[in-house]
């Protein structure tokens, strides 16, 4: 029996053809709006680590990170970090932009996740690019790493 596929993800498949423009293929559409789709989770551990860091906790911070990235930097150095970077960076009123690009990575020891390329928003300042490299660990969406302050041209749009 054919699989049913409902309207709305027709309508999505169109509208993102149309807004694509001319020359981009429907399947490379149709593999952007699956890519988003199994993105969404690890979307969800930013959105938890990001309120963790502006709430300064570092226990449930540190819970969110790669267990990969702890071992390779230690536990020390992923404290400092969180400490004299990433808190500082998420300090204040603020929240991630609407503008976010994903796309496809892998972390160093060879774990394949996502890169979502994103903008902190504080009122009376100017947005400010972070990025953040998520995997799948164990079958858990974990924060693989974390650049504040830091544009990548053609990313951060």
């Amino acid at each position: 029996m054919p699989r049913k596929t409902p309207l709305l993800s027709i309508a999505c498949l169109v509208l993102a053809a149309l807004l694509a423009g001319p020359g981009t293929r429907a399947q490379d559409v149709n593999a952007d709006l699956q890519m988003a789709g199994q993105a969404a989770p690890m979307r969800k551990v930013i959105d938890a680590f990001i309120e963790r860091a502006v709430a300064g906790d570092v226990a449930g911070t540190r819970a969110l990170l790669s267990a990969a990235l702890v071992q390779r930097i230690g536990e020390d150095t992923a404290g400092k970090a969180l400490q004299g970077q990433i808190f500082p960076f998420f300090s204040g009123d603020g929240s991630p932009g609407s503008s976010t690009t994903i796309t496809r990575t892998t972390d160093a020891a060879g774990q394949q996740g996502f890169a979502f390329y994103l903008w902190w928003v504080a009122p009376g300042a100017q947005p400010k690019p972070f990025t953040v490299y998520t995997v799948s660990e164990g079958g858990r969406p974990v924060v693989a790493n974390i650049v504040p302050d830091k544009l990548v041209e053609g990313w951060h749009r």
